[in-house]
This record gives C-alpha cells, structure tokens and sequence, in this order.
C-alpha cells in the first residue's frame, strides 16, 4: 500500500504526518475538441461562478484578512520545508546523516509549533473574524474557518502531552517492530495501551465539548467523519460484500500465461515505462519528479514541487506499474490545486480519503481497465519484448485483476481490501467504545477474519501485528483507505455521464479531458467544503452511497469470474 505524505493536509499538532469496457473506438479529433471545449466551458463556468460571488474586501476587513494570510503562507513554506525534508531522507539521504537531519527536523518543529501557536496569530485570525473577512466569499470563509480549526487543535495540546506523544511513537514504533519480527503480541500490548489511552486523553483536551474520542480520532484524517456516519456506511459493505467475496473466492480460479507469471522484467524497462505513463497521465516533469524508494510515497512542496516514487522488483511488474498509476493520481491533485490560494488553508486536500480517491480513481477505474490496457499494450509489448507473442490486452486486464482472500492488507485486491479496513474500524470502535480492551484484539481479529473474509491468520504477524499504524497512535486511519475507493467509485460513475466517450478515450490512451474533468471538480476545490460528503455531493449530486461501490463490484468480478451477479 502506497503513501501520501499527509504533512499538507493539516499543519496541527494534533495530527499524523505519515507518509493517497465496452467502447474501444478511437477518438477523432472532432469528438476530442468537443470534450476539451466542453471542459474549459465547465472549468470557465466555474471560475466566473465563484468570481461573482466574491465581495471584494476594503478597509479593516482587507487589512485584517492580508495579515492573516501573510502568516498562513509563512507556515504553509515551513510546511513544504519539512516536505522536501522528509522527502530527501526517503529517497536520497546518506545513512550517515540521520542525526544531523534530526536535528534539523526539530528545530523545523520547534518553529513551527512556535508560528502556529502564537497569541498573535491567534490575534490575527480573530481580527479577522471580527471584521467578517469572510463574509462574501466562500473561498476566504473557508481560509478563517480552516485556520481557526488548526489553531485551535495547537493551542489546546498540553506541552507535556506533545512530549508525551513523541516519546510514546518513538517507543511505540521500536516495540511494534520487534513483537511483530518475533511474532511477539505480549510484549506490544502494554505499549499499545499506553497508546490508547494516550489518544483518548488527548481528545479530552483537544476536542469541541461533546465530542466523543473516536469521532475526534476519525476527523483528523477525515474531517467531517463521524462514527455513527461511518457505521452506516460501512455496514453496508460488511452485509453486502461479504457474500460476494465468498462468491468469487468459490469461483475457479483465473488462469496466466506464464509469460506474465514466470517471466523477468527488467527494472530498467520497467523504470522507463513508468515515465512513459507518468506523461501520457500528465504528470508534469517541470513541477515534479519520480525516483525509487522502498516504499511507495507521494511528498514534496506544494503544487510546484510535486515528488512521487515507486519501487521495482525483477520478477513482477504489478507494484511498479500500478503503484505508479497510483503516486501519479496522488500527484495530479497535488498539481491540480488552485494555485489562486496557494499557501493558505482552502487550497489543501479536503481529507485523506479524497486524496486516496484520485489515487483509486486512476489505479482501479482507469489501471485496472481493459481498456487502460489496449491503448498501454504496444508500450509494454516494446519494453519487455518476450510478451509480445503471447500475451494480449485482456490478458493483462485479467492478471491485474485478479482476485482472493488473504491475510495482508498491503497485499489485498480490490475486491477484498474493503473488508480489512471494516475489520480495522470495528476493532477501533470497539476499544475507544469501551466493549473490547487491547488484550482480546488478537483473538477478535481472528474472529473477524474469519467473518469477513473466510480465512483465518495463523500467527499475529499475519494478524493483528501486521500494521504499522497503532504504533505511534494513528487510529482513525484506516478508513480512509476505502472511503478514498468508494468516493473514487462515485466520482468515476459521474464522470462517465459527463465526459463523452469516457472508455474510448482510455483507449486510446487520450486521459486529458479526464484529467481535467477531476481538475476542476475536485483538485481546484481543495478544502472549500467542510466535509468529504459535502464534496461528494457537489461534484456527483448525493453523498457517498456504498450501494454504488457494492454493485461495481459485484458486477466487474462476476463478469471476470464467469459467475451469476
């Protein structure tokens, strides 16, 4: 599972910074120039619409406003310093300079943490506020109204607990990496505790009154989320996919040539068809760049400084393939931002499931289709020249789709990947609920293993110690893995209403207006909307509806897997 490096989603110091089929004519050029005008006519449309709306600001009001963003983009570069920083001792760091860089690293944090909670800052968003710089414009509402949200989550955390929170992740990860190298639950679960317990003191202080803990936990990745909310929705997915998932796992198996299955692919050509794809998708080179590292991330600075990677390995090119589909869709929202806000709080993606859901969009509705792979085949045919005899277009559609249940979740197909955050969520819920304490999670992730996805873990390496995220407290997380899939879903339904020709321009390999489309719809809208379901309902007309992600589902892997739906 790839990263997105999250540090440009919110600067507070409450939260994680862990490093997102029918139709195979060409286009003519006629139907292409109708769909980009089309675009551009939105996009225009869009743009006038949010003009108009807009009151100019004169006087206090437009003087309190420009101290307040002065300050925002003054947090926002420290922001991208740390980016570029994080960057660097990922992908390009000597070992020998990991205590400098750390050094370096908090004296960043040290400023920033000073920058964002100072009382004249606090000052400055409140003159703001009282002058109504917000008022008459939705777009600089939502810059106060986003600015007040981080700096009220600095200010309300105790020194000792942000002490007590570094020391503890630091702990916390050394712990994990041991008990899980040694399939060793018992020596983790009194650090896991600590952990939990920490999470809940900090929501004590750091939520609005009457927010429960997990709500709390769950907004800072997914604002606007709730676990009432996220219970409905992903009810519906544990009562409906899970039949399905027993389904296609009863089904025979899909068969290879083996020239996809016991065949070399040289990183080399597998590199360079990784830039080819980038292009074709509209990565832009001038703003970015794409290196390897052992684990797949999306980082950098901001809009203009866009960096992704991905990793390569000589016997399959699955990973380096699809995760560079997936880095890119993470990028292409980075890029895409609305440079008009750049520095301030409304130009950052809404949440950590939207931005997996440009990653999704492009990997499983345009990667993972047949048609992706009619117009990618000559390429692949010219880079690893052993398949060309033997290996076709639904050839490659059928092996990157594949389906079964397993016990990893890095390792999970698009079918079944949902139920092991489900999985993931109840647990959560049920230890910040108060119905399950640290010490029954290994036998209640078997338990809901076998519920779920009919397999059961061996061993807690396989199972509950597998993940890396309760290490240092980043629960809450895990959903928005599959609500980033399920938005994606949505986003792609209506996109195939509004763009004509959707799968033939896949085809032909001719993603612009696509590209575009998600532009203006979502990237360029950063976090105007106070919620992810806001979003959703502005760009599709209803808000996130799991039914949808459900019947794609179960229609696509039915149809691969020759069953009834």
């Amino acid at each position: 599972s790839s990263s997105y490096s999250s540090s440009a989603l919110r600067s507070s110091s409450c939260n994680n910074s862990r490093l997102v089929a029918s139709n195979k004519r060409a286009v003519s050029s006629r139907s292409f120039s109708t769909i980009v005008t089309k675009s551009v006519a939105t996009s225009d449309t869009m743009n006038t619409a949010a003009t108009a709306a807009s009151t100019p600001l004169t006087g206090v009001a437009a003087a309190a406003y420009d101290v307040l963003t002065t300050r925002l983009r003054k947090q926002s570069d420290l922001d991208a310093v740390e980016g570029i920083l994080t960057w660097d001792e990922l992908v390009m760091m000597p070992d020998g300079a990991s205590e400098a860089r750390g050094r370096q690293k908090a004296a960043l944090a040290e400023m920033k943490h000073r920058e964002a909670t100072s009382a004249a800052h606090g000052a400055a968003i409140t003159a703001a506020e009282d002058a109504g710089a917000g008022v008459g414009c939705r777009w600089r509402a939502a810059v106060i109204r986003d600015a007040r949200r981080d700096y009220n989550d600095s200010i309300r955390l105790p020194a000792e607990l942000k002490a007590k929170e570094a020391e503890l992740g630091a702990r916390g990860y050394a712990a994990w990496n041991k008990a899980r190298n040694n399939n060793d639950w018992e020596s983790f679960a009194p650090v896991l505790t600590e952990l939990v317990d920490l999470r809940k003191e900090i929501a004590s202080v750091c939520a609005d009154p009457g927010t429960r803990p997990y709500d709390y936990l769950l907004d800072q990745f997914e604002r606007g989320m709730t676990e009432e909310r996220l219970g409905e929705i992903f009810g519906e997915l544990r009562q409906s996919l899970v039949p399905i998932i027993a389904k296609i796992s009863a089904a025979p198996k899909l068969t290879h040539p083996k020239a996809l299955t016991d065949a070399v692919f040289p990183e080399d050509a597998q590199e360079e068809f990784c830039r080819v794809l980038a292009t074709k998708m509209g990565f832009s080179f001038e703003h970015g760049r794409l290196d390897r590292s052992v684990h797949p991330f999306t980082g950098g600075s901001g809009p203009f400084d866009v960096r992704i990677t991905t990793r390569y390995d000589s016997n399959s090119f699955i990973d380096a393939i699809m995760g560079t589909v997936h880095e890119v869709g993470h990028a292409l929202y980075e890029q895409g931002l609305n440079q008009e806000h750049d520095g301030l709080p409304v130009q950052r993606a809404l949440s950590m499931g939207v931005h997996e859901s440009q990653s999704l969009f492009w990997e499983r509705y345009i990667g993972q289709s047949a048609e992706f792979w009619e117009s990618m085949l000559p390429e692949f045919h010219e880079k690893f020249p052993d398949t060309k005899d033997t290996v076709s277009a639904d050839d490659l559609y059928r092996f990157i789709n594949k389906a079964g249940a397993g016990f990893i979740r890095v390792d999970a197909d698009e079918l079944t990947y949902s139920m092991h955050v489900v999985l993931r969520f109840e647990i959560e819920r049920a230890i910040f609920g108060g119905t399950a304490e640290v010490a029954d999670l290994p036998q209640l992730w078997k338990d809901k293993m076998q519920e779920l996805l009919g397999v059961v873990p061996e061993t807690d390496k396989l199972g509950v110690l597998q993940d890396v995220h309760w290490s240092d407290g980043s629960f809450g997380y895990f959903p928005s893995y599959t609500l980033g899939a399920m938005y994606a879903c949505q986003f792609y339904a209506k996109a195939k209403e509004e763009i004509e020709g959707f799968d033939s321009l896949v085809a032909a390999g001719t993603f612009a207006p696509i590209r575009e489309w998600l532009k203006d719809k979502v990237h360029r809208m950063g976090s105007l909307h106070p919620s992810a379901d806001e979003l959703c309902e502005a760009v599709t007309g209803a808000k996130l509806d799991p039914r949808l992600y459900v019947r794609a589902l179960n229609a696509k892997y039915s149809k691969l897997y020759n069953v009834p739906e």
